[in-house]
């Protein structure tokens, strides 16, 4: 494939993960970030020690906090910030934009104004400012330190367009970096954003030491909750199977590496929500998904008992010993 000029928006761990990756394929990648330290690192040192403090990374990465440089010369740009930073950066990229792109999306969550899926409203968001070449998403087990690692990692493109997804996948795609094609990018954006808060839970009941019976349970119960979710908005049962639904599900919901997993674990250990949640450092995506996709639950009468008891324990203090005392009773199955 010849070299496209691609950039990522965010100089976070992902978005350096898949510069990484890119720019090992021989594409010319500049990533766009507000943090000077982290730009000069990684055009000085060929680093990005916030993230990964002992790897380099690959020494044609490019990176600016001018967004109107970052968007020079883009035909494929990845959004590689959190669910809450996407709408102001959005505004950035149609004013200084210079063709239309290729949009690929990583953020793992749920649109909170509209209670809808998050594909719709970065879509909608991008409408008539021919900016907007197709839209795709990119999710699968992919913790970025294993990634920026060049460990063995399998993800799913979804784009409305099987085509576009494939011809994303090429770019993607080399020996230790592994894409397949989707066009159901419902299902595979909310298998993605749900999955956080089954690995919250998870985390809750590893806390208990409740055991490897109870985490397989409780991942099933999971999957099933988030079929159940999915098809209410056009999710297709394959893609609970794939590398964006069960494949996901797994690992987050089963690495020390997970922050959402790990948060669970804090949960239990100062058994109160709302401190672990106030001391915890990290950026946790499951946090406020949960109580989106429990308000999207209640609007669409979903039977989604996991949820409304995590809901209950994020947001409304319940000990966390009821996911353990509650979340097996009466399980609906697909």
């Amino acid at each position: 494939m010849n070299s496209k000029n691609i950039t990522i928006i965010g100089t976070g761990a992902y978005g350096t993960a898949l510069a990484n990756v890119l720019a090992d394929n021989d594409h010319q990648v500049v990533m766009y970030g507000i943090v000077e330290k982290q730009v000069d690192d990684i055009n000085i040192y060929h680093k990005n020690s916030t993230f990964f403090p002992n790897t380099n990374i690959n020494k044609n990465i490019k990176a600016t906090t001018s967004m109107i440089e970052a968007l020079e010369k883009t035909e494929i740009l990845i959004l590689g910030v959190p669910t809450s930073a996407i709408k102001y950066v959005v505004e950035d990229i149609k004013k200084f934009h210079k063709r239309p792109m290729h949009i690929i999306n990583t953020a793992k969550g749920l649109d909170e104004v509209n209670l809808d899926i998050l594909s719709k409203s970065i879509i909608s968001s991008f409408e008539n400012s021919k900016v907007m070449k197709s839209y795709s998403s990119l999710f699968g087990p992919s913790i970025a330190s294993e990634v920026v690692d060049r460990q063995p990692t399998a993800v799913m493109i979804a784009s409305d367009n099987i085509q576009t997804a494939s011809y994303l996948c090429d770019v993607f795609r080399n020996e230790y970096f592994y894409t397949y094609p989707s066009d159901d990018v419902p299902g595979c954006e909310i298998f993605a954003a749900l999955k956080n808060a089954i690995a919250i839970g998870a985390g809750i009941l590893k806390g208990f030491e409740a055991g490897d019976n109870a985490h397989g349970s409780l991942l099933t119960i999971g999957l099933n909750e988030m079929f159940l979710f999915a098809e209410k908005f056009g999710g297709k049962i394959q893609t609970a199977l794939n590398f964006a639904g069960m494949g996901d599900l797994i690992l987050t919901a089963s690495s020390i590496k997970s922050r959402n997993f790990k948060l669970g674990l804090k949960i239990v250990e100062v058994n109160d929500a709302e401190f672990a949640l106030e001391s915890f450092p990290l950026t946790v995506e499951g946090v406020p998904t949960v109580k989106i996709a429990y308000e999207i639950g209640k609007k669409y009468e979903i039977d989604m008992n996991f949820f409304k008891i995590i809901y209950n324990i994020l947001y409304n203090n319940t000990k966390p010993i009821s996911l353990l005392n509650n979340v097996f009773k009466n399980v609906k199955l697909v």
